[in-house]
Order: C-alpha cells, then structure tokens, then sequence
C-alpha cells in the first residue's frame, strides 16, 4: 500500500475509533452489547424505539415477515411481535444475559486461540446453562 493511500485513510480511521460507544440491552433476551451510537439508534428505529441483539432482531424481523408486515410494519405489530419473542426467551430461560455473555467470551477465546497458532491445538471450551 502506497503512503498516500495509507495518509488518505488515517483520518478515516481515526474517526472510527473515535467514534461514540454505549453498552444496549436486548429487549428480548437482555444480552448487552457494546456498539456505536450510530449503530444503536439504527437499530432503534427498526424496532419501534427498543434495542435488540442480532439473533432475536432476525427472530422478530422473521416474525413481521410472516405475518406480512415486513420491514414497513406498523409500531404496534412490531411491538406485538417483540412481546412474543420475549416471551419466547423467557420460557427458554434466555433471561440470563451472564449465560449469553459466557457463550461470547467463549467463542471469542476459541477464535483468538486459533488464529494466533500455526499448529492446531485443542480447546476445551465448557458452557454452563442455568435456570434465571
């Protein structure tokens, strides 16, 4: 890479990194996350002013897209279909966020053991699910 092309992309850099970051809970299953205040209030707007995780957005977002409303559904029917995957992970006891959290940490143990060796080597990784 050229050190034009590497000057060109500092401030854009720069200001990613310095980009705001909140910690959001999940609506649903109340996994918190951190991510940019951009990224929160995108998601926000899609799910009628709450903020929800990845996996239970594409359940709701699946939920809408049965029911026919798709991504032009009104507050209400998104709120509707909010409620009932909630309610869904509370009878599947993903009300622990600590349960979710040590599955992440986990994965990321796993991916960061992985990269940083030529040689494969095992990995044990140990998950514990437990009622809330």
């Amino acid at each position: 890479m050229s050190a034009a092309v590497v000057q060109d992309l500092a401030p854009a850099i720069e200001a990613a990194a310095a980009a705001e970051v909140e910690w959001a809970a999940c609506a649903c299953c109340g996994l918190r996350e951190e991510c940019t205040a951009a990224y929160a209030a995108g998601v926000r707007a899609r799910f009628a002013g709450q903020w929800l995780c990845g996996l239970c957005g594409d359940a709701v977002g699946e939920d809408l897209a049965a029911a026919g409303g798709g991504s032009a559904a009104a507050s209400v029917e998104v709120e509707a279909a909010i409620a009932r995957h909630a309610a869904f992970c509370q009878a599947l006891f993903c009300r622990s966020p600590a349960a979710a959290e040590r599955l992440i940490a986990a994965v990321r143990r796993l991916l960061r053991s992985e990269s940083g060796r030529k040689e494969k080597a095992s990995v044990q990784v140990v998950l514990e699910l437990q009622e809330a």
